[in-house]
């Protein structure tokens, strides 16, 4: 599993579609989870199907894409999933009034793309957003959805062989660079050990010009 991830034009789905024909070519199956709610979102959905193309296999699937890529009976080589975003949302919206409900559905989701990916020899690129860097949102279902989709980003994480963060078009592979715990704080301990008899020197130094501004000129 790879997993790309970004702010709003970032360049995430670019990446993505690049990255997954380079992987699998034309054996490729593109997942996709938006829903036409109104003008603006059909726009941007015919703007995505004008970009992909024309010989890929397209499945539209808003709720319950893990389950549908268990299903298939024959996988394609490469998986495209844009986005998890969406996924995320349709799940919320789903339940709507019952955030315990939602959380569940989102675990599940999860867990079914997980199950699916260790069930076929498939690579799934999954494209999704990252959402946790701004302002905290005005409304209590848009915290919400931040919450959401921050866990579901780490679980699926967690998971993949390599992550990458999109910065103005640009992939950034966060797995080559991320620490662990253990690392970190290794990382600080040595640090602090180069550090500490740097900070007592300077202190001694301090000590004695105060010392000696004490005394005054006639000691």
């Amino acid at each position: 599993m790879v997993l790309v991830l970004g702010g709003v034009r970032s360049g995430k789905s670019r990446f993505g579609q690049d990255l997954a024909h380079e992987l699998g070519g034309n054996d490729l199956l593109f997942v996709a989870t938006a829903e036409s709610r109104d003008d603006e979102m059909a726009l941007r959905i015919q703007r995505h199907q004008q970009d992909r193309p024309a010989t890929w296999t397209t499945l539209e699937q808003p709720l319950g894409v893990g389950d549908a890529i268990a299903a298939m009976t024959n996988a394609p080589a490469v998986i495209l999933l844009d986005c998890l975003t969406l996924l995320v949302s349709n799940i919320l919206l789903k339940h709507h009034d019952d955030f315990s409900a939602a959380e569940a559905g989102v675990r599940a989701e999860v867990a079914s793309l997980v199950a699916a990916v260790q069930h076929h020899s498939a690579t799934l690129v999954v494209v999704s957003g990252e959402v946790g860097m701004g302002v905290v949102p005005e409304s209590s279902l848009g915290r919400q959805f931040r919450d959401l989709l921050g866990w579901a980003n780490q679980a699926l994480a967690r998971h993949a062989s390599a992550t990458y963060l999109m910065v103005a078009g640009l992939a950034v592979n966060v797995t080559q660079i991320a620490s662990t715990v253990e690392q970190a704080a290794s990382s600080v301990a040595f640090r602090s050990a180069k550090v500490a008899p740097e900070d007592a020197a300077f202190a001694e130094r301090k000590a004695t010009i105060a010392s000696t501004q004490a005394e005054g000129p006639n000691r």
